[in-house]
């Protein structure tokens, strides 16, 4: 059984050909990718799959909490990505929307300092950066 197959298994998915060739694109994408992005990708492999199948699979990834859904201020566009095992943030460029995954959080002690003071349960939190990227730094 590949690394796919235990994955869809383990949240409850049977295994397609669509959602295989889907997470192995995902996994493989150093980017955020779009719907239409991954339908592009997807043909460029030469396999047959609709948008609207893309996007079908997009909704059942996130609902599982396979993926993460993030719509970047920048562009207003939904993209996607692997959802990580340890929780992190990203910086984005407001010239080419590429989005870099940072690994960690300095907000942990912040935050359960909120959740005391207001007595409110905390179940997630997002932070984003935004500025250039190496190749895009105006000079």
């Amino acid at each position: 059984m590949n690394k796919y197959q235990a994955l869809l298994r383990q949240v409850g998915l049977k295994q397609t050909r669509q959602r295989t060739i889907m997470l192995d694109v995902l996994y493989n994408s150093k980017d955020l990718l779009s719907a239409e992005d991954l339908f592009s990708a997807i043909k460029k492999r030469g396999v047959s799959m609709s948008l609207s199948t893309v996007y079908r699979i997009l909704e059942s990834f996130t609902e599982k909490g396979l993926v993460t859904a993030m719509t970047l201020e920048t562009s207003k566009q939904v993209r996607y990505e692997i959802t990580h095992t340890h929780h992190g943030h990203h910086l984005i460029c407001l010239a080419c929307n590429k989005v870099i995954h940072v690994e960690g959080c300095p907000l942990e002690d912040y935050e359960e300092k909120l959740a005391k003071k207001h007595r409110f349960q905390i179940d997630d939190h997002t932070l984003n950066f935004y500025g250039y990227c190496e190749a895009c730094t105006p000079r």
